[in-house]
């Protein structure tokens, strides 16, 4: 309880990341991240602490300041600490905020009393979350916007390159999502299902969901295999599943392929060495992008007029053996000079909606090496 309540206290992190000189009466825009996830890894994957890492990348581009604020996977702190921003008497200029666990409409009313502007990301809202409270920019003014990725179309990738890998038998899969009340839980299990009945190439023996962590991935994985000795595809929607799985494949030497979404190092070194066959990469840019968005707002550049206030972006990539190597020198090891600020269109104007094509964020750091 002492180790709760320490980690609980020291869950505050402030990432200062100004390095662009500002004129004297500017003040950098100063934005919250109201962070779900935990500050150290602890069972669940690196997947949140990516996030503010590669936000932290894009602010500097942008001379920003943010400060994350870890919620430790616990939505009870989470409600907390959007009330206590808030109340804040020196508002940010801005929160970001995640719909984890169905909480996104209580804390953008609990923000609508903060002048601070508001966007959700990576988790949308709900139909019935909107039909209580509203869309962007109506009954809830300070809500700009909403960025997810397109987590089906991510789903659609994976399995469409699993079931190539496999060959021209029939694909007998099995599927591992996380816990039915996140959003994009359901839609990485959606895209899966549109993928196998639209093509007509295979279907789902079953779909169990789990609580994100290795540890039970690997329990469900086991009973599943022993069930359905037949299933030759097995994918998972977060690495930390996805290597639980993995594991009990090995253990068993089941004939099966593994794949997932999320592209975590651990995973794309396994996807190196051949023991994974895919993992989908780019949910950890969100944060980043949101960053983009954020900064053109600021600067008189609003997003909504370049796709809407709610937009979901379709940048996920599907990472194999071919391209492993190089995504993983260029994220995880180069990630310093990651060019965030060419998706910019205060920085770079360009017509249409915004394009947060990850191919154009590997070739840049490509050249710059």
């Amino acid at each position: 309880m002492k180790r709760r309540d320490a980690l609980l206290s020291g869950a505050l992190t402030v990432l200062s990341a100004v390095v662009r000189p500002v004129a004297a009466a500017e003040r950098p825009p100063r934005v919250v991240f109201l962070n779900p996830g935990e500050a150290v890894e602890r069972g669940t994957g690196q997947q949140w602490q990516l996030v503010s890492k590669f936000m932290l990348t894009a602010a500097r581009s942008f001379g920003m300041q943010l400060e994350v604020l870890y919620a430790e996977r616990d939505h009870l702190l989470m409600l907390r600490q959007a009330e206590q921003v808030a109340q804040r008497g020196d508002p940010p200029d801005y929160v970001v905020i995640v719909n984890e666990k169905m909480t996104a409409a209580q804390m953008l009313t609990s923000l609508a009393k903060s002048p601070a502007r508001v966007l959700v990301m990576h988790n949308d809202l709900t139909i019935e979350q909107r039909g209580q409270i509203g869309n962007e920019r109506e009954r809830i003014a300070n809500w700009i916007g909403t960025l997810t990725a397109d987590a089906g179309r991510g789903a659609c990738r994976l399995m469409q390159y699993l079931c190539a890998t496999h060959g021209p038998t029939p694909a007998r899969v099995l599927g591992i999502t996380g816990d039915p009340v996140t959003p994009v839980s359901n839609e990485r299990a959606a895209g899966v299902e549109a993928w196998l009945s639209g093509s007509g190439q295979g279907r789902t023996f079953q779909l169990v969901n789990s609580d994100w962590s290795h540890a039970d991935a690997y329990e469900k994985a086991s009973v599943l295999l022993a069930r359905y000795p037949e299933a030759n595809i097995l994918w998972a929607a977060n690495d930390a599943m996805t290597l639980g799985a993995l594991q009990a494949v090995k253990e068993r030497r089941a004939p099966v392929l593994v794949g997932g979404l999320g592209a975590l190092p651990e995973a794309v070194r396994d996807v190196i060495g051949g023991d994974l066959s895919a993992m989908v990469a780019g949910d950890y840019f969100i944060g980043a992008f949101a960053m983009v968005l954020l900064h053109d707002y600021h600067q008189g550049n609003d997003f909504a007029a370049a796709g809407g206030a709610r937009q979901k972006l379709d940048f996920l990539k599907v990472i194999h053996r071919g391209n492993a190597e190089r995504f993983d020198e260029i994220v995880f090891k180069r990630d310093a000079m990651l060019d965030f600020a060419q998706y910019s269109r205060v920085r770079h104007t360009r017509a249409g909606r915004y394009d947060f094509d990850l191919q154009r964020l590997l070739n840049t750091r490509t050249k710059v090496s």
